[in-house]
C-alpha cells in the first residue's frame, strides 16, 4: 500500500479519538445525574426497601431485578427476573406475594428465607421488588 493511504487512516484514526474525546464522561455524567433524580423521588420507605435489597438480594437477582446478579451464574434454578409474568412467581409478584416469599423461601431453590431481617426490613423489600417489576 502506498504512504498516503497509511497516512489517510492513521488521520481518520486521530480524528476519530478527538471527536469522540469526553463522550464517556458526558454519559457517565448524564448516568449518575439520572440516578440521583430518581433516587431523589422515592418514597423513604422505597429508599430503604432499595438499601436492603442492593445489601440482600441484588447479588443473585442484580440491581435492576433482572436476575442477573454476580452470583445468578451459579445458581440452578436462575433467580426470578422480575419482569416476567406473574404466573411465573412461585407466590405472585405482589407485595404479599414477595414478603411470603421473603419470609418462607422457596423449596428446592437457591431461595431462601429472610425472615431474620425482620418485618419492617422484608415489607419495604417487598415494596422495592414490587417497585422494580414496574420500573
Amino acid at each position: 500500500m502506498n504512504k498516503n493511504f497509511y497516512q489517510l487512516i492513521f488521520l481518520s484514526v486521530i480524528l476519530s479519538l478527538v471527536l469522540n474525546c469526553g463522550k464517556k464522561e458526558e454519559k457517565e455524567e448524564a448516568k449518575t445525574a439520572t440516578e440521583t433524580t430518581s433516587e431523589a423521588t422515592l418514597d423513604p420507605e422505597l429508599a430503604k426497601g432499595k438499601e436492603a435489597y442492593n445489601i440482600n438480594c441484588a447479588s443473585c437477582h442484580g440491581e435492576t431485578g433482572a436476575g442477573d446478579g454476580i452470583a445468578a451464574a451459579s445458581l440452578n434454578p436462575k433467580p426470578r427476573n422480575y419482569k416476567s409474568p406473574a404466573s411465573e412467581w412461585k407466590n405472585g409478584n405482589t407485595e404479599e406475594g414477595v414478603l411470603k416469599t421473603l419470609n418462607e423461601g422457596i423449596k428446592g431453590s437457591p431461595m431462601v428465607a429472610y425472615k431474620h431481617l425482620g418485618d419492617d426490613s422484608l415489607k419495604a423489600i417487598s415494596k422495592y421488588v414490587v417497585y422494580l417489576t414496574k420500573n
